[in-house]
C-alpha cells in the first residue's frame, strides 16, 4: 500500500511523572512523518523528552502544557526509555536525537523533502550544511536561520514565518535549547506549514563543534556524564539538579506513594 493511501497512525503515550512521552520505533516514526507529509498535514510538533524536560515539565506548568500538547514526544534519553519499560511499555524504543535527526535527513534526501534548521550560531549552521551534505549528497537544506539573543519584534516574527513558508519547508529543525525550543514550537504549530522537530544540543555533534559520546555510554544511560566533563561549568549543577529530582520522583511513582495528576 502507497504511503498516500495509508491513515495516520495514533500512538500511545505513558505518563512518567507530569509528562506523556510516545510509545513509538523508528520505522513507525519515519512512517508517521512521511504519511503526515504526502497527506498535506504537515503541522506539527516533535519533541525530545529527557531528564531535563521532565524536570522542566515538573516545576513548570506552562511548559508542560507545551510539552504535552506536542503530537509526538520522543525518549531522548536512555533513562526514560528504562521507565518506560518499567510501566509496561512493549513497543518503546530509544530515540536518541541525534539518530532520529540523521534517519529524517537521510528520508529527506530520499524523498527530496525540503528541511531547514532555526536556531543554533550562523557558524554553527554553516558546519552542519556541509556536513550533512556530504553525508547526503542529494539532501535540500532550504533554510537555516540564527535568531538574535533577544525576544524578536513582531515584524521579524512574521518575516520569519513568510519566508518558511514561501521555501515549502518541509522538515524544519529546531535548535534553540530546552525549554524555549518546545514554547517557540507551540506558537507557531499553526502558521508554519511544516513538521518541527525540536534537537537542541544536536546541532553542536551535527556540527562537529562537540563531541557525540560513545553508544556503548549511551547504552548505559551515561551519555550526560560524558557532555559534563566536556562542560562542567555549564551542565554540572543542571544535571546535579535535574537527575537528582528526577531519580526522586520516579521513585515516588513507581512505588506508588506520590499520584501525579
Amino acid at each position: 500500500m502507497k504511503s498516500k493511501n495509508k491513515k495516520i497512525q495514533k500512538f500511545k503515550k505513558k505518563k512518567i511523572i507530569y509528562s506523556f512521552v510516545s510509545e513509538i520505533k523508528i520505522n513507525e516514526l519515519i512512517d508517521f512523518i512521511h504519511i503526515c507529509l504526502k497527506k498535506k498535514t504537515k503541522k506539527k510538533y516533535i519533541c525530545l523528552t529527557n531528564v531535563h524536560s521532565i524536570s522542566e515539565s515538573f516545576t513548570n506548568s506552562s511548559f508542560r502544557k507545551v510539552q504535552n500538547s506536542a503530537d509526538l514526544s520522543l525518549p531522548d534519553g536512555r533513562p526514560i526509555y528504562w521507565v518506560l519499560k518499567l510501566l509496561g511499555s512493549k513497543n518503546a524504543e530509544h530515540l536518541p536525537g541525534y539518530f532520529v535527526t540523521e534517519k529524517l535527513c537521510e528520508l529527506a534526501a530520499k524523498k527530496r523533502l525540503n528541511i531547514g534548521f532555526y536556531g543554533s550560531t550562523d557558524d554553527n549552521l554553516n558546519k552542519i550544511k556541509i556536513n550533512l551534505r556530504n553525508q547526503f549528497k542529494k539532501l535540500k537544506i532550504k533554510y537555516t536561520y540564527s535568531p538574535p539573543f533577544r525576544p524578536l519584534t513582531h515584524v521579524e516574527d512574521k518575516k520569519i514565518i513568510t519566508q518558511i513558508n514561501k521555501l515549502k519547508i518541509d522538515i524544519l529543525f529546531v535548535c534553540l535549547g530546552c525549554p524555549k525550543q518546545e514554547l517557540w514550537m507551540y506558537k507557531q504549530r499553526n502558521k508554519l506549514n511544516c513538521t518541527m522537530f525540536g534537537i537542541g544540543a544536536v546541532a553542536d555533534f551535527l556540527s562537529g563543534n562537540k563531541i557525540l559520546p560513545n553508544k556503548f555510554y549511551e547504552y548505559l544511560g551515561l551519555a550526560w556524564f560524558i557532555r559534563l566533563i566536556t562542560e562542567p561549568r555549564r551542565l554540572f549543577w543542571r544535571y546535579f539538579s535535574t537527575n537528582f529530582l528526577f531519580i526522586f520522583l520516579i521513585i515516588l511513582q513507581i512505588t506508588g506513594l506520590k499520584k501525579f495528576k
